[in-house]
C-alpha cells in the first residue's frame, strides 16, 4: 500500500511538473492583452457559426486587420512558445489565424488550447525542443504539419503547376542575419542538420504568369494559405498570406511590411504578385 501511494505521489508530481513546465514555457508579449484578444476572437468566431475551418480562418484573420506589423517577435535568448497578438509578421499572422480556427471548433476551448494548437503548428512534431525545432522553412513547415494532419499542400493538383528544384540553406549561408545562429555554433550546426534534408528539394509551384488567366481565380478557395516562391538562392518561400475571395476574385490578406500593418490588399492577387519582381510563383496550402 505504501509503495502504491508513493508511486501515485510520484506520478502526480510528474504531471504537475509537466503542466508547470508547459505553462512556464509560454512567453506572452503582454498576457492580459494577448489573452483578451484571443478570447474575443474565439467568441466572435463561434458566434458566426462557421462549420468550415477555412471560413473560421478567414473570419479570425479579418479580426486581426490593422494589427501593427513587426518582424522578429519570435526571437529570444531561450526558445519558447511566443504569443504576440498585438504585433504580427506574415508568418505569425498565418499561424495565429490557423490556431484560432482550430481552437474555435471546440466550444469550451480558450487561450490554453489556443497555445497548444499554436505550438502544434509552429514546432516540429508539436514539441518545443530548441531553436532548430521551430519550423523556420516553409517547405519543412508544410511537410511536418501535413504528416500530422493539420493541413496539406494542394499545388500539385493543378495541371499547369510547374516543378522546381532547390537546395534550401538560406539561414546558414546568411548566418549573420540570424542572431541565434551567430551566437551559437551548436545552433548553427543543428540548423545545418535540418537543411541537410532539403538538398535538391523538388516542389510544385504555379508560375506568376499563369495567374493572369480567368481560370486562375477558380484555383483558389476562401481561406487558402498562399505561399510566395522566390528566386532568392537558398530560400523556398519569401512571404505568405491568406486568400479571401471577393466577388469571385482572390485577394491577399497578409501582414504587410510595406503598409506596416495587417491588410487586405485592394489589388487582386495577380496584380500583387506581378508588382513584385522577387516572386516567381505561388504554392497553396489548405486546411
Amino acid at each position: 500500500m505504501k509503495q502504491t501511494l508513493t508511486t501515485l505521489v510520484l506520478l502526480l508530481t510528474i504531471v504537475f511538473n509537466m503542466q508547470a513546465t508547459s505553462a512556464d514555457s509560454i512567453h506572452y508579449h503582454h498576457q492580459p492583452t494577448d489573452t483578451a484578444i484571443i478570447h474575443k476572437i474565439l467568441r466572435e468566431t463561434r458566434m458566426a457559426g462557421f462549420d468550415n475551418p477555412a471560413d473560421r480562418l478567414v473570419y479570425a484573420a479579418r479580426k486581426l486587420v490593422n494589427t501593427p506589423y513587426k518582424s522578429g517577435t519570435l526571437e529570444g535568448t531561450t526558445e519558447q512558445l511566443t504569443i504576440n497578438m498585438s504585433e504580427l509578421d506574415c508568418t505569425t499572422l498565418v499561424e495565429n489565424s490557423i490556431a484560432l480556427a482550430f481552437t474555435a471548433a471546440v466550444d469550451t476551448a480558450m487561450a490554453d488550447e489556443f497555445a497548444q494548437n499554436l505550438r502544434n503548428i509552429r514546432y516540429r512534431g508539436g514539441v518545443v525542443n530548441g531553436y532548430a525545432s521551430r519550423l523556420h522553412y516553409v517547405s519543412d513547415w508544410i511537410a511536418d504539419n501535413t504528416a500530422r494532419g493539420n493541413f496539406s499542400e494542394v499545388t500539385s493538383q493543378f495541371a499547369k503547376a510547374s516543378r522546381a528544384t532547390k537546395t534550401i540553406n538560406y539561414m546558414t549561408t546568411h548566418r549573420r542575419s540570424y542572431p541565434a545562429l551567430l551566437a551559437s555554433d551548436t545552433l548553427f550546426e543543428q540548423m545545418k542538420k535540418v537543411e541537410s534534408d532539403w538538398v535538391n528539394y523538388r516542389y510544385h509551384y504555379i508560375p506568376v504568369q499563369l495567374l493572369a488567366s480567368e481560370a486562375a481565380s477558380s484555383w483558389f478557395k476562401n481561406g487558402d494559405i498562399v505561399l510566395f516562391t522566390t528566386s532568392t538562392k537558398g530560400l523556398d518561400v519569401s512571404h505568405m498570406g491568406i486568400i479571401v475571395i471577393e466577388r469571385g476574385v482572390p485577394y491577399l490578406l497578409h501582414a504587410s511590411s510595406k503598409a506596416r500593418r495587417v491588410v487586405v490588399e485592394k489589388q487582386s492577387l495577380y496584380n500583387y504578385v506581378t508588382s513584385n519582381n522577387v516572386i516567381s510563383g505561388v504554392r497553396i496550402v489548405r486546411l
